[in-house]
């Protein structure tokens, strides 16, 4: 039987997600280090790239996540929307409310709140995504149940 590319079941899952979050985590290491570059023109290009690659490793994660909820058989919109809400919509919401009321030293006291709060809610999506029995491990349980009856 030929495996859907659009499905991800629970090992194939574990094995993009877990690299995937690695990367994310990663990424929040450098972040003391690039406000320690002296050159503008440097900090500009070496932020603009971690944002890059933190993109870039969202929408992969939102891609694995919706393939996994596919799997599971619940709508395969929800985890990524939920998933770049958090990420990417939360973050838009600080810097707009800041640009709004000329406030820019609440980038720095909400800036890390918030993106903690949304790689929680982004790590508890990941975690529950990867703990559903998918749809080949229910109908191995059905057949199973039923050579025992």
């Amino acid at each position: 039987m030929k495996k859907s590319g659009k499905r991800l079941d629970r090992p194939s899952f574990w094995k993009w997600a877990i690299p995937l979050v690695l990367g994310l985590a990663v990424l929040m290491i450098p972040n003391g280090a690039a406000r320690s570059v002296a050159d503008r023109n440097t900090l500009v290009v070496v932020v603009s790239a971690m944002a890059f690659v933190r993109l870039v490793l969202v929408v992969l994660l939102a891609m694995t996540l919706a393939r996994r909820f596919r799997d599971i058989r619940w709508p395969a919109w929800i985890g990524p929307t939920i998933l770049l809400v958090a990420m990417l919509g939360t973050p838009f919401l600080v810097v707009g409310y800041a640009t709004a009321t000329d406030d820019y030293d609440i980038l720095f006291k909400w800036g890390p709140v918030v993106r903690r709060a949304s790689d929680f809610v982004s790590l508890v999506l990941v975690i529950v995504a990867g703990s559903m029995p998918g749809k080949a491990a229910r109908a191995q349980n059905i057949e199973v149940a039923q050579a025992f009856d």
